[in-house]
């Protein structure tokens, strides 16, 4: 991480992993703490948070994606349901960046190979008909909803494309 972020200022204020809580305890025990808690926050995605211990104080204090005492304010918001009750809800969605992240590594062998221009290319190429594919999807599926609700859509569709709900 230190040849990645090198100074302050490139460090990001989140490293979302799944382990965070591992890299906390070895970033304390090598003392690279020191360099780190003054930029950095190192959370649990929140998919890999609910397999956590909940007796691991170390990890739900300083790796919760979601804490809810005001100490990460870029991470959760205060809502209100239909009711108008507030609520706590995640700002920042990790399940998605999980499953882009798991989408994104089918290409690692490719990607390896790569100089830093065509890396860069490719994930951008990528991104780009990957995010259109998943707005298309979002249109097809709000469509059909909105089909089936003014009575004009039948159950007999041949569209399987809302059936892999599991794509990014």
């Amino acid at each position: 991480m230190n040849t990645t972020y090198p100074t302050q200022d490139s460090r990001p204020d989140y490293i979302c992993i799944d382990k965070a809580c591992l890299v906390l305890r070895t970033a304390v025990t090598n003392n690279s703490w020191d360099m780190w808690h003054q930029t950095t926050r190192f959370i649990v995605d929140s998919y890999h948070y609910t397999n956590h211990s909940a007796k691991d104080t170390l990890c739900s204090t300083w790796c919760n994606p979601a804490p809810t005492d005001g100490s990460a304010p870029n991470l959760v918001v205060m809502a209100r349901d239909k009711k108008g009750n507030l609520y706590w809800k995640h700002a920042f969605n990790t399940q998605a960046c999980e499953q882009l992240n798991s989408w994104l590594g089918g290409f690692e062998s490719i990607l390896k190979c790569m100089t830093i221009g065509n890396f860069n290319w490719f994930l951008h190429t990528m991104l780009f008909y990957h995010t259109r594919y998943v707005i298309e999807k979002q249109k097809r599926k709000q469509d059909k909803k909105q089909s089936n609700l003014n009575g004009s859509g039948d159950d007999d569709s041949d569209d399987d494309s809302d059936s892999d709900d599991n794509d990014t």
